[in-house]
C-alpha cells in the first residue's frame, strides 16, 4: 500500500492493462520478503512454541529428560536452511526483482495520460496542439464545435475551427485521425526576408479535413534494463565487492590528484625566503624598519602605479575566489564519491544480515513462546509486534546513522542483530531453566514481599 501511494499518480490515468499492473505488483513484492521474512519467522516460531507450551507439551518433553535445546533442534535446522535461502534469494533473485519494477515504474512515468478529450475544457496533453470541443459522443468519437489552436513554433500559428469532427484512429493505433468537417482555417504565415516588418496572414475554408496527431508518446515503450544495472540494489556479492574496490581506487586516485593540483596552484614555494629569527630583537626591528620603508614607498606612489597596484590586488582576489570555489568543488565531489562507496559497502553487508536475523529472531521467538505459554493470534502476536518494532528500529536508526556518516557502514548494518544476540540468549536461558519472566503471579508475590519488608 505504501508503494501503491507514493505512485498513484503516475498509475492512475495511464490506461494501463491489467497484466502490467500484475507484473508490478509481482515484482515489487518480492521486495518486501527481506521486511516480511523475519516478521514471519518470529510471530510463526512465538505461535508453534506458545500451543507447546499452554498444551504441556514441553512440559511433558522436560519430564521425560529432552531439554528445550533439543525440542528446538528441528526447527532449527529448518530456520538455517531457510537462512542460507534468505541470503541466496538476496543475493541472486531480489536484484533481479528490484532492477525489473524499477524499469516498469520508469516506462510507466514516461507514458503520457491516455488520450481523451473533455467536453469544455482545452486537452493539452498532445504536444504542439490544443484542442477544445463543446460537446463529444464517446460511442461514436463524433465532435461538435471544435476548436484547435496549433503552436508548435513560436512565428508561425495556426487556429482551426469546425462544426463538426469524428475521431479515428490508424490501424496500428499509432496515429490518431481527426476528421473535420465544415470549417475554417486561419494561419500566420512567417514573414520572409523582404518582409521583415509585415506580418502574412491567409484564411482557408474547408468542406472536410483531416489531422493526424502522433500517439507514440501515450504508448508505454520498454526500456533498456541495462540502465538500472549499475545501481547498488541491483548487484549480488561478487559484484559489489569488486565494485567496491574499483570505487575505492578512483576515490583514492581523485584524492591524490586534488592533492598534487592544490599544493601546484595554491602553494608558492619560494628557496630564497628566509623567515626572521623571533628570538633575536634586532632582526626583529629590521624587519618592520623594512616595512615602514614599503608603506613610505606606498603612500609617496604615483596614479599610476596606484591604478597598478588596485589592478594587481583585484586580480589577486579573484585568483583567491577562483581558488575558493575550485576547491568547493572538488570537496563536494569526494563528498558525493565517499558517500556512493558507503552505500555500495552497506549493500554488501545487507546480503548478509537478513540471514543472521532470522536466526537471531528464531532465538527471540522460541523461547518467548515457551515462555508466555500462548499459542493462537493474540498473545504472540502482540509480542512478535513489539519484539518486531524493535528490530525494524534498531534496523533503521543503523541504516540513517551509516547515510549520515556518523557510524562505519559495517557498524550500523550489524547494530541491530549484534543488539538482538544478548536478549535472544538471555530469553533461551530463561526458557531453558522454566523462568516465569512473564507471569504476573511471579511480580505480585514479589512486590508484596517488597512493600512488607519495607513496613
Amino acid at each position: 500500500m505504501q508503494f501503491l501511494w507514493k505512485y498513484i499518480d503516475d498509475l492512475i490515468g495511464k490506461g494501463l492493462e491489467i497484466s502490467v499492473l500484475l507484473e508490478l505488483m509481482f515484482y515489487v513484492s518480492a521486495t518486501l520478503i527481506p521486511l516480511a521474512l523475519p516478521l514471519a519467522i518470529l510471530f510463526s516460531s512465538i505461535m508453534t512454541y506458545g500451543n507447546l507450551a499452554e498444551h504441556n507439551e514441553l512440559t511433558a518433553l522436560k519430564s521425560s529428560g529432552v531439554s528445550l535445546l533439543k525440542v528446538m533442534r528441528p526447527m532449527l535446522v529448518f530456520v538455517f536452511f531457510l537462512s542460507v535461502s534468505a541470503f541466496y534469494f538476496t543475493n541472486y533473485l531480489l536484484p533481479i526483482a528490484n532492477y525489473k519494477w524499477r524499469t516498469i515504474i520508469y516506462d510507466i512515468q514516461e507514458k503520457k495520460p491516455t488520450f481523451g478529450i473533455t467536453e469544455g475544457i482545452f486537452y493539452n496533453d498532445i504536444d504542439g496542439y490544443s484542442i477544445k470541443v463543446a460537446e463529444k459522443n464517446d460511442a461514436s468519437g463524433e465532435l461538435t464545435d471544435v476548436l484547435i489552436y496549433e503552436n508548435s513554433d513560436i512565428s508561425v500559428g495556426k487556429t482551426i475551427i469546425a462544426t463538426t469532427g469524428q475521431m479515428l484512429k490508424s490501424e496500428n493505433e499509432r496515429y490518431l485521425l481527426l476528421k473535420l468537417n465544415q470549417g475554417s482555417m486561419y494561419e500566420k504565415l512567417a514573414p520572409s526576408a523582404a518582409q521583415k516588418d509585415q506580418f502574412p496572414y491567409q484564411k482557408t475554408f474547408f468542406s472536410e479535413a483531416i489531422i493526424k496527431f502522433d500517439l507514440a508518446g501515450f504508448q508505454m515503450q520498454k526500456s533498456n534494463e541495462d540502465l538500472f544495472k549499475r545501481d547498488f540494489e541491483m548487484l549480488s556479492v561478487v559484484q559489489l565487492d569488486a565494485t567496491v574496490d574499483s570505487l575505492t581506487d578512483y576515490y583514492n586516485k581523485c584524492k591524490a590528484d586534488f592533492t598534487k593540483t592544490l599544493l601546484r596552484k595554491s602553494v608558492i614555494f619560494n628557496d630564497f625566503l628566509i623567515l626572521p629569527d623571533s628570538s633575536n630583537a634586532d632582526s626583529l626591528r629590521n624587519i618592520g624598519i623594512t616595512l615602514a620603508q614599503e608603506v613610505d614607498s606606498i603612500i609617496l606612489m604615483d596614479d599610476i602605479k596606484m591604478i597598478e597596484m588596485d589592478l594587481a590586488l583585484e586580480a589577486a582576489g579573484w585568483e583567491i575566489r577562483n581558488r575558493k570555489e575550485m576547491l568547493l568543488g572538488q570537496m563536494n565531489y569526494l563528498n558525493a564519491q565517499r558517500t556512493t562507496i558507503t552505500q555500495f559497502i552497506s549493500a554488501l553487508h545487507k546480503k548478509f544480515t537478513l540471514s543472521i536475523a532470522i536466526i537471531v529472531l528464531f532465538f527471540i521467538g522460541a523461547p518467548l513462546g515457551a515462555i508466555i505459554k500462548k499459542g493462537g493470534l493474540g498473545a504472540p502476536l502482540v509480542f512478535a509486534t513489539l519484539f518486531f518494532l524493535l528490530y525494524y528500529i534498531l534496523t533503521i536508526s543503523g541504516e540513517n546513522m551509516v547515510d549520515s556518516d556518523i557510524i562505519e557502514p559495517w557498524k550500523g548494518m550489524w547494530m541491530s542483530t549484534i543488539l538482538l544476540i544478548p536478549l535472544g540468549l538471555f530469553l533461551t536461558l530463561k526458557a531453558a531453566n522454566d523462568s516465569a519472566l512473564f507471569d504476573r503471579d511471579v511480580y505480585k508475590k514479589y512486590l508484596h514481599r517488597l512493600i512488607g519488608r519495607k513496613s
